[in-house]
């Protein structure tokens, strides 16, 4: 079953420390810290769901979950990175969901014709 509640969970978590480079707000810049730190976490939420995860050339965090077909994938997901005082859920929520969906699949032991691959987007 997805879970809103633990998408919405999770996209709070990263609006703590160690996950935001500001003090006073969020803010989560491409190749620093606070941004390492994330890309770890969601890294192992989507193992958790059942995704093989790598980081790509340009350092985007990517998981996939194979289909029983070998079509293209259906590719989801949003930036990891975050202006100055942005809101929680403007990047995280678009990832945190698309780790819920493959974890029901997963939970279900369900495939779909073609691989989903989720994009954890490493610049907006």
């Amino acid at each position: 079953m997805v879970s809103g509640a633990r998408a919405v969970e999770r996209c709070d978590r990263l609006g703590l420390p160690p996950y935001s480079d500001s003090a006073d707000g969020l803010y989560r810049a491409y190749l620093t810290p606070a941004y390492a730190a994330s890309q770890q976490l969601v890294a192992r939420w989507m193992a958790q769901a059942g995704l093989a995860v790598r980081i790509d050339a340009a350092g985007n965090l990517v998981g996939r979950y194979e289909g029983t077909g070998d079509g293209p994938p259906l590719i989801v997901g949003s930036h990891l990175d975050s202006v100055r005082d942005a809101g929680r859920y403007d990047g995280p929520l678009g990832i945190m969901l698309g780790i819920e969906c493959v974890a029901a699949l997963h939970d279900a032991g369900e495939r779909l014709r073609f691989p989903i691959e989720i994009y954890a987007f490493g610049d907006e």
